[in-house]
């Protein structure tokens, strides 16, 4: 039950664009497999623990994931909280896939993807807006004012070209793994050692061979 759930978590998180992805988010889309497919699905909590212990996953925190947590926490009504979630807010933690190597590209797209999605959230937002409250209307069409700013600075900052101009710097920069192993090793420094001049010595007579001496006569 648990590998078929951890199984379907790795392909959810393959072929989301968004790489980085809230785990509730990972969670609601394995309980959804698990209910057509019949299969048993842990609590968010046993599932979040199930996605740390296995290799294939890696858990990622965010800049605006403590502000977010925080906003969606803060809200009482289930029903804001589900609007949130169908816009694509969820508050707690990200994971990715390890295997996926997070390049200024990725990164860039990821950015540009979050900025457009608070667009049409605040849009949404405006149409749904209830007539008859000036205040809220003004207050909503400052932050929709901020949110284009941001919008185009992110798309001027984060445009493909120049993600795709980091990448190949980064590249250039940082030597690949078989440039590094086929790169020539100085060589070992060894100690210089004087040839010693073989000489003939002379071998010295056996003692036996020596005649014996003769003692002195007296």
């Amino acid at each position: 039950m648990y590998e078929r759930c951890l199984n379907e978590a790795e392909r959810i998180l393959a072929s989301d664009r968004d790489v980085i992805v809230p785990v509730k988010k990972v969670w609601k889309e394995v309980e959804k497999q698990g209910r057509e497919q019949g299969f048993e699905v842990p609590s968010l909590v046993d599932f979040s623990a199930m996605l740390e212990a296995d290799k294939r996953f890696e858990f990622v925190s965010t800049p605006n994931d403590d502000e977010l947590d925080r906003e969606v926490r803060s809200i009482e009504d289930d029903e804001e909280e589900m609007e949130l979630e169908q816009l694509g807010f969820y508050a707690g933690d990200r994971v990715k896939l390890r295997r996926i190597e997070l390049t200024p590209e990725l990164i860039g797209s990821m950015i540009r993807r979050k900025v457009d999605l608070t667009m049409d959230a605040l849009t949404k937002a405006w149409e749904l807006r209830p007539e008859g409250d000036q205040e809220a209307e003004d207050q909503l069409l400052e932050i929709l004012a901020k949110t284009q700013r941001l919008q185009r600075e992110v798309k001027k900052t984060f445009s493909e070209e120049r993600m795709k101009e980091l990448s190949e710097s980064i590249k250039k920069a940082s030597p690949s793994p078989k440039a590094k192993s086929t790169a020539k090793k100085p060589p070992k420094r060894t100690r210089k050692t004087k040839k010693r001049s073989v000489t003939k010595s002379h071998t010295p007579r056996s003692t036996t061979s020596r005649r014996p001496q003769r003692g002195r006569r007296k």
